[in-house]
Formats: structure tokens, C-alpha cells, sequence
């Protein structure tokens, strides 16, 4: 099989306020320069992804698929 080109992913996006979450993704090395105040920073945010479909193209071919 070759090798296919995902065009688009279609879902729903919503924001992550489980501290858990927060925690996992917010990365020190890095964010404390755009969040100083750390996960509690009321600029940051985490949004959760939940893909459900999408549609592919390959080669002159097109097709969708599910999640």
C-alpha cells in the first residue's frame, strides 16, 4: 500500500479543565515563558481533540474514513 495523504480530520474541540490534564501538557522548560504563572495562568489553556471522521487523498483517489 502506498503511502496516503490525510487532507482534513473533522471533530469536536472543547477545553480541558481537569488540573490533571493541565498539568500533564504544560511543560516548564518551555511555557513558563508565555504562562509565568504556570498551569493556574489564566492565559493558559489545554483543548481536547475527539476526532470522529476524516478524508484521505492518494494518487488521484479520494476516500473517507471513520474514527
Amino acid at each position: 500500500m502506498k503511502p496516503q495523504t490525510i487532507e482534513n480530520i473533522i471533530g469536536n474541540q472543547k477545553i480541558a479543565y481537569t488540573s490533571s490534564l493541565r498539568v500533564a501538557q504544560y511543560r516548564k522548560d518551555g511555557d513558563t515563558m508565555y504562562y509565568p504563572k504556570g498551569v493556574k495562568d489564566p492565559d493558559y489553556c489545554v483543548l481536547k481533540f475527539t476526532a470522529e471522521s476524516g478524508r484521505w487523498y492518494s494518487n488521484f483517489k479520494s476516500g473517507d474514513f471513520e474514527i
